[in-house]
This record gives C-alpha cells, structure tokens and sequence, in this order.
C-alpha cells in the first residue's frame, strides 16, 4: 500500500500559499468557518530539528490540553498536519514557514481531532485527510483510508503507520526517525481511556504486542497533557518509584513536557503490568486481582477513571 501513497503524492500538484494572518482569518470568514476556530491563545511553540524534517508543536490553549503538530520537510516546504483543532494557530505557522500542507493526518476520529480538518484542507485544495479505512465516514469526503504498514511520502519525507486501536477502533500512530505520534493510545505515565467507542482489552494488545515491540529511543509525541495527573496516580500506587518522582519535577518545569517509550517503561504502569510491587498494590484495594498482565492493566484503566 505504499506505492499507493507514493503514487498519490506524484499525481497531485500542490499550490503554495503565503497567507498573511489577516488573510487567512478572512478568508475562513469567507468560506463559512471562522465561527467554528479556536480564537484560543496557544501554549508556547516547540520545534524539534531532525535530519531532514522539523517537528512543530503546541498545546492549544482552552482544551482538554490538546496537543497540535506539524511535521514539514525541510527541503520541499511540504509538511503534514496532525490532528488539528486550532487551524488557525496551524495556518499561522504555515504562512509563516511557506509550507504547503500535503496531508492532514488524523490519528483516530473524535472530535477534538478532526475538527480542525476542513478549514486547512479548504486553504490547500490539493490537500486530503488520511485517516484508517473504518473512519473514513467521520471525515470530509476528500478524504482516504489508511491501514497498518502504510507509508506516507511528504517532500522528500516518510511516516509509517500502525494500527493501535483500544481507545477507540480506528487509532493509528504515526512514525518518523527516532519519533512516534500516538494521538490518545499512549500519554506520559499513562494510556487513553475507552469511554467512547473504545476496548480496553483491545487497548491492552496494543501495548502488548505492539508498543512493546518499538525502540526505547522513539520521542513521544502525545494528543494530550495529562502528565502530572498521571504521574501522581502512579506515585499513589508505587510511591517509592525515582524514575516516577523524577519525572514529575521534570513536568512541573516544562510546559511541554517530553518523554520516550524507553523512559516510559520505567515509571508508566501501563507498561509495567508485571511489576509485583504495582501487583501489590493493585491487590490491598482488590485481593482478588489475578496475577495477569491484562486483568492488571483493566485494573488500572478502571481505577485511573475514578481517580
């Protein structure tokens, strides 16, 4: 399915765009959707410089501590979006940069993620959403369906897909180089919830069978900033973890706070279902807790709702 996207990125043309703020406000107005934007002041702007390609970020201000992203190559100018809800920050940054959106990406369809998907894909015609194949009735119709093992070429870019379903059926991530996109599978010291379409036994095999399985140097790129709160659940559940009390000071430093699969593993009980000092703990509250990797994570996944 690659060469479905490599074929994709030669057929469409893309148009440039230098928008100055203004214009791209009036010209939402125009279309229909400046009422629905986010007027919304962001959390400050993070750029992370790669080999080749550069990662924007920002947590837009009045979420639910939503995070935006903006993958660009740095040669070509073309970038992709990443489950946008504030199009007007992005487009900003857009215009500033001169990039040209090839993609928006959607790593699953709730509506804090897509939403932002019309207004951009309505700036940049040739733009589409790619999202997997079983969302694609959420979305807009220029739209297409994206599944486990697909590549998806940007400039002189690549992201890789997989399937990491449980917060919701459709989720997928995303990988470039040395970093991972996770929308709402996975977030600092914790996971997703599955209020909404979700399954946590699902939610567990993704982190069984799949995250288990990734380098521990992947930079996580999360939908959300639940991290203090996630942290303190865990340190309420193995107080004596360092690595946990680490990185709660580090987060209470950093507006943007930054972790990798491999740091995760040290302190995220989530990924450390077989930890007997989590089991412990799990069982003084239920002394009936099976010593299973999966009934553990549901125990957790249950306890962290309520918390």
């Amino acid at each position: 399915m690659s060469k479905k996207f490599r074929d994709l990125h030669r057929r469409h043309r893309i148009g440039s765009a230098r928008l100055a703020d203004s214009t791209v406000l009036r010209f939402l107005s125009a279309i229909g959707l400046s009422g629905t934007l986010s007027r919304k002041k962001e959390t400050r702007m993070d750029v992370l410089n790669e080999n080749g390609f550069s990662i924007h970020g920002f947590k837009v201000g009045e979420s639910d501590s939503n995070y935006n992203y903006l993958v660009a190559c740095g040669e070509t100018g073309e970038c992709v979006v990443i489950d946008p809800l504030d199009p007007v920050a992005l487009l900003k940054i857009i215009r500033k940069r001169d990039y040209r959106v090839r993609y928006v990406l959607n790593t699953h369809a709730h509506p804090d993620h897509i939403s932002g998907n019309n207004p951009i894909t309505k700036v940049f015609l040739s733009s589409k959403i790619l999202i997997h194949k079983t969302a694609l009735d959420y979305v807009a119709p220029r739209s297409e369906g994206i599944e486990e093992g697909d590549e998806i070429d940007f400039g002189k870019q690549r992201l890789e897909v997989i399937h990491t379903p449980g917060h919701c059926p459709e989720h997928v991530s995303f990988i470039i180089g040395d970093n991972i996109f996770l929308g709402d599978t996975v977030f600092v010291s914790g996971c997703g919830n599955v209020k909404f379409r979700g399954k946590v036994e699902d939610l567990y095999e993704t982190f069984a069978s799949k995250l288990s399985h990734l380098p521990d140097r992947l930079r996580m790129f999360c939908g959300h900033d639940y991290a203090e709160t996630n942290l303190r659940f865990a340190l309420g559940l193995t107080p004596d973890n360092e690595d946990a009390k680490k990185k709660l000071r580090e987060v209470s430093e950093d507006r943007f706070p930054r972790s990798t699969l491999g740091e995760e593993r040290t302190y995220n009980p989530f990924m450390r279902t077989s930890d007997p000092l989590l089991i412990d703990a799990l069982r003084e509250k239920d002394p009936s807790l099976e010593n299973d990797p999966m009934a553990v994570f549901i125990k957790l996944r249950k306890l962290r709702d309520k918390w």
